[in-house]
């Protein structure tokens, strides 16, 4: 039965990744728009590489991203505020691979036992997540990247600006002062300016792209600026200076929960130290918990259990500002 079991898993695991490999391999008719500008020259190609490395790049198809609820389109829009240069399809080959190796291993250690399964089904779930996980805080360290940023980026738009630099070209400026992750989006936005955006779709779209919650009061404050009328360097030296002031509160936040998040950590981890502790005194008494059934289902339980809590914990210390 359990053969069985796993002669079915893997079939569907390869199923999918067929479908994966069709997908991934199947371009649609701007990727193929885009392809063609690219053969056009080096000036042509240079401004859609960027855009090549997946068909989501695209203004319309990350706006068609952000109106569906798909998880694929979700999943686009993930991968490429991540900078991962992955398709769906290839994401989710990945996927359905760690959970089919993390499935498999218990099986295969346990020889087809009982016992085996009762691992295998919880580790494939683990490992089908693991792909998301690292996707996640991959899109995290990118955003922090792009915040801390930010607030140089401004400036140097503003000192072009002031300078007689158009809109365009000091954002085109700042991009070559400054270093990855926020230059590689502000070439990007200059790129979809030059294939024929306008300047506020481009916006909006490095808005949605990235995902700051610093960078949408930016793009704000532009577009009123555009409509309304102003000193645009002005407009943005008091965006930073509010950055700069956000960024202050958080700080002091985050000494205020450091407690929190240290308990959080002190309570995740101080289980296995009882029982590191426990089997130094008594072996034979704390083997039982990976020799026998109930023991492996105990630990599997108390460990998504220690798992569930520590995220709770810092769910809740994470104030947002």
């Amino acid at each position: 039965m359990v053969a069985g079991l796993a002669a079915a898993f893997v079939f569907v695991a390869l199923l999918c990744a067929a479908v994966g490999f069709y997908v991934m391999n199947t371009g649609g008719e701007e990727d193929r728009r885009l392809r063609a500008l690219k053969a056009q020259g080096p000036a042509q190609g240079a401004e859609a590489r960027s855009l090549l490395r997946r068909s989501t790049s695209a203004i319309p198809t990350l706006r068609r991203a952000l109106d569906t609820s798909s998880w694929a389109d979700r999943a686009a829009l993930d991968l490429d505020r991540a900078h991962i240069s992955l398709r769906v399809g290839e994401y989710l080959m990945l996927r359905i691979f760690t959970a089919a190796l993390l499935f498999a291993i218990p099986l295969l250690a346990a020889r087809g036992q009982i016992v085996g399964l009762a691992v295998a089904i919880p580790l494939a779930l683990v490992g089908f997540m693991l792909p998301a996980l690292y996707v996640t805080l991959k899109k995290r360290r990118r955003l922090h990247a792009i915040d801390r940023q930010l607030v140089e980026g401004l400036s140097h738009i503003a000192n072009s600006i002031r300078a007689g630099f158009a809109m365009l070209q000091a954002i085109d400026a700042a991009a070559q002062r400054l270093q990855p992750p926020l230059s590689e989006e502000f070439s990007r936005l200059v790129a979809d300016v030059r294939l024929g955006a306008s300047l506020e779709d481009a916006l909006t779209a490095l808005g949605n792209r990235v995902g700051s919650y610093d960078l949408d009061m930016v793009i704000t404050a532009i577009m009123i600026q555009r409509s309304t009328g102003g000193n645009l360097s002005e407009v943005l030296d008091n965006v930073a200076e509010t950055i700069r002031e956000r960024d202050r509160i958080r700080g002091e936040i985050r000494v205020l929960t450091a407690q929190m998040r240290f308990a959080a950590w002190v309570l995740s981890l101080w289980p296995a130290v009882l029982a590191g502790i426990f089997f130094l005194l008594n072996p034979d008494l704390m083997s039982n918990l990976w020799t026998e059934a109930a023991g492996i289902v105990l630990l599997v339980i108390a460990g998504i259990l220690q798992l569930l809590g520590f995220f709770t914990i810092r769910r809740i210390a994470a104030i947002e500002i």
